[in-house]
């Protein structure tokens, strides 16, 4: 496994990486946004492991323009003790979040964590489209396309829907969501989901404040139903008096 490991501190970045080079990895290293461009492009890694906090670069910003070139598993480290970083992080594409100072057990738990996923690499992720009823949803891309419409989508997002359509009409409990999109359990997690959850029904439902395709199952977890054409169709009856009403 490749490893990119970016931060303005510099002995944070050797300390790590020769730390990191004795338990296996392959371990690359920047100390700014422009030094970890040229690395991800040169060397492709599986992981990297990224300050939010660079001086030169918005760090979330760079990352998603850089996996549209290669994609990568992205772990934010930060000085930050606010939740709403947290969240900020994880909403903007972050597969994982670690706050300083912490022990390199803590590091490597989560390096395992991510790389039991299936996603180390792109190439791991070649055929992820799956359709349920009007829904289409690309997390190769991170793309889904809902009633004719193609929106973006984080690539946690992508990772949360396509989960959801998978296993379409059974139930997907919180757990079972937080290990398959984040590969760990932990405090706050529950919140965590609820917020995607409500980003994902802005971007595929008619009415998000009444959604008809991820239901909330109360106290367990999340469900994608697949409707009939009849049932879609009725939907959309529905819906265009109820706009017509409100313009």
């Amino acid at each position: 496994m490749k490893l990119l490991v970016v931060d303005s501190d510099r002995d944070l970045v050797e300390m790590l990486t020769s730390w990191l080079k004795t338990v296996g990895y392959e371990v690359y290293r920047a100390y700014s946004g422009e030094q970890a461009r040229a690395q991800w492009i040169d060397h492709r890694p599986d992981l990297v492991i990224l300050d939010s906090a660079l001086e030169d670069v918005d760090a979330l910003a760079m990352c998603r323009d850089m996996r549209t070139k290669h994609d990568a598993l992205l772990l934010i480290v930060t000085d930050g003790k606010d939740v709403r970083d947290e969240v900020r992080c994880l909403e903007s594409g972050a597969d994982d979040y670690l706050r300083k100072p912490f022990f390199p057990s803590q590091l490597l738990a989560r390096i395992r964590a991510i790389g039991r996923r299936g996603r180390s690499t792109l190439e791991q992720r070649p055929s992820s489209i799956i359709s349920v009823g009007p829904i289409r949803v690309d997390s190769l891309h991170n793309e889904v396309i809902a009633h004719g419409k193609t929106t973006r989508l984080t690539p946690t997002e992508g990772k949360l829907l396509h989960f959801l359509a998978t296993n379409a009409n059974d139930v997907c409990t919180s757990g079972q969501i937080v290990t398959h999109v984040w590969g760990y359990g932990g405090d706050g997690d529950v919140s965590l989901i609820k917020a995607h959850i409500r980003h994902l029904r802005q971007k595929i439902e008619r009415d998000p404040g009444k959604p008809s395709y991820i239901l909330t199952v109360p106290g367990v977890g999340y469900t994608m139903v697949l409707r009939s054409a009849a049932e879609e169709q009725e939907a959309k009856e529905v819906v265009r008096p109820l706009r017509a009403v409100s313009s």
